[in-house]
């Protein structure tokens, strides 16, 4: 079902992704996100992924939790089926950048009570806050850029 190149891929995101999650909600979102497969039930991504019950329910569990998965049913079938939702996966970038902005905030009021403005200290963070400011006034251009594109792209498909 997975070829070789896939797996790979797999663990190499999912070694990306267990930044912010568990190794087993990273690999069954690098999963879902790599494969061809447009869903897969519980037991696929407990088999494919050789993982425990366990691990894969508390997996999908946190990944159901954040929104970064959803699942459906099929009538007359009790299992559920799981699928990436790439919509949050925007959203979470959208949010990212308002992040930026507030840290960007808290190192300017942190620059603004330095007694040293020379020390290698706050010219790091001055440089790091120059950085945030720019990258938070810059993102959402460039983001709208995008969406237009994609938009115009989305048309001509159709």
């Amino acid at each position: 079902m997975l070829s070789q190149k896939q797996k790979e891929l797999i663990e190499q995101i999912g070694i990306y992704f267990e930044q912010g999650m568990q190794p087993a909600a990273a690999r069954i979102l690098a999963l879902l996100i790599v494969s061809d497969q447009n869903s897969f039930s519980f037991d696929e991504i407990r088999e494919l992924l050789k993982l425990s019950k366990s691990a894969t329910s508390n997996g999908i569990n946190f990944l159901l939790s954040l929104n970064k998965i959803e699942y459906f049913t099929k009538s007359g079938d009790r299992k559920r089926y799981f699928t990436w939702n790439p919509a949050n996966t925007i959203t979470h970038f959208k949010e990212g950048i308002e992040k930026v902005l507030g840290l960007s905030i808290l190192f300017e009021k942190t620059l603004k009570l330095k007694e040293d403005k020379d020390s290698l200290n706050a010219q790091k963070l001055l440089e790091l806050s120059g950085l945030m400011s720019f990258l938070h006034k810059e993102l959402p251009i460039i983001y709208k850029k995008w969406e237009k594109q994609y938009r115009q792209l989305k048309l001509k498909e159709k």
